[in-house]
């Protein structure tokens, strides 16, 4: 079966060929130069215009200034890291004639310090190449996804050609926005999850970081002023849309569900709908919620993201005597702490401020330090030791824009 793409060429190389055979059977050069041109332009016309996908066409821009970006990035740490080998090979070559001069314990001593500075460089520069892994595999999946919007925009423009007024009686456009399968929902679906609607919704990225200052994990949070349901399912979907575009080296993806909308009747209903189909991205996602919602029992709704897999931490801690083991075997995983603040207590108490992390880790919960904003603040919240840091002290926030 001969492609529809391949047809203009056909016709175009037939008119050809009959210009040629008659200006040489009969002679009649103008009649052979009219068949060719007619030929070329019946040609161009029925050649099927390529559909310009102008919603992607941005997304690609942004993706190639983000891999030229960390590819820069890459680029500038390779050269660190040699001058860094460069200094080491110094440094060894001072020692070497150190090791020939008498009596020279003091300067030894001086080049093991240097030594274990340098391993500290490498040991900093080398926590950069994970993430800068993670980064060029979450754009190859990001342009793969962009791939198979343009196939589908292709396969809807051929569809809309061939079968015009089917499609209007019988309403399929109308149900495939439905579920979601026009390519505007399939590109943000790239960024912002599936959920899309008329209302907008600033959702907010915080980048975690583990104790050695290494990427762990992001937190997604509504960042309106009136926490309201549909705010909270944009942040849900926006969450399982970044677990499922990650892979778990990348650290949970933690989601802040007020207290108000999380002991909502019906949010619980709409949280398992979001998370139909989806349980593999939600063993990823940690709900963060104020220990108040849990008022004896779990809300509804957070029972309905541990059964698909998920966890949950608490934040706003009032009541220490709580029983930790036991919410840990339902799901608890981490505690949130104001870094600082608590710091801050531990040293004025002349206590040991590791001891809340032992008590946290007993129990299997990792500590989360929040609240960090400047250089101080992070050394104070170092003597806490943590599992998990974050701040605007340590990333600023990424804000997407989501129709719920």
């Amino acid at each position: 079966m001969i492609d529809r793409q391949h047809v203009p060429l056909i016709v175009f190389a037939a008119c050809i060929v009959l210009a040629g055979a008659v200006a040489f059977l009969t002679g009649e050069w103008t009649t052979a130069l009219a068949i060719a041109l007619s030929g070329c332009a019946l040609a161009l016309a029925m050649r099927q215009p390529q559909p310009e996908n102008h919603d992607t066409a941005f997304l690609e821009e942004d993706l190639a200034e983000l891999r030229g970006a960390s590819e820069a990035q890459g680029a500038d740490i390779a050269i660190l890291r040699g001058s860094i080998d460069e200094m080491a090979e110094i440094v060894e070559s001072i020692a070497t004639d150190l090791q020939r001069l008498p009596d020279r314990s003091q300067d030894g001593a001086a080049v093991e310090a240097l030594r274990g500075e340098i391993a500290g460089f490498d040991k900093r520069i080398a926590a950069f190449d994970a993430p800068i892994a993670r980064t060029a595999a979450r754009l190859d999946s990001l342009e793969r996804g962009l791939a198979s919007v343009r196939q589908d925009a292709v396969r809807s423009e051929e569809t809309a050609e061939i079968r015009p007024v089917a499609l209007a009686a019988s309403g399929t456009g109308g149900a495939a926005r439905a579920s979601g399968g026009s390519l505007l929902e399939r590109a943000a679906r790239l960024r912002e999850g599936p959920d899309r609607g008329g209302e907008v919704h600033r959702i907010a990225t915080v980048p975690l970081f583990d104790a050695g200052h290494a990427p762990r994990g992001q937190l997604v949070e509504d960042t309106a002023d009136t926490p309201t349901e549909a705010g909270s399912l944009a942040a849900l979907g926006h969450a399982l849309g970044l677990a499922e575009a990650t892979d778990g080296d990348g650290g949970d993806i933690f989601l802040r569900l007020p207290q108000a909308i999380v002991a909502a009747p019906d949010f619980a209903d709409a949280v398992e709908r979001v998370l139909a189909g989806r349980e593999g991205a939600a063993a990823r996602i940690v709900a963060v919620i104020p220990q108040a919602a849990l008022d004896g029992h779990l809300p509804a709704a957070l029972s309905r993201l541990l059964d698909a897999g998920a966890r949950f931490a608490l934040e706003r801690m009032t009541d220490w005597s709580v029983d930790l083991a036991a919410l840990a075997r339902r799901g608890l995983a981490v505690i949130a702490v104001d870094g600082p603040a608590m710091a801050k207590s531990a040293l004025s108490q002349k206590g040991d401020p590791t001891r809340l992390r032992q008590v946290l880790h007993a129990r299997g919960i990792a500590l989360l330090a929040a609240g960090v904003d400047t250089r101080m603040q992070l050394d104070a919240v170092g003597t806490l030791e943590p599992d998990l840091l974050a701040g605007p002290g340590l990333g600023e926030a990424d804000i997407a824009e989501i129709r719920q």
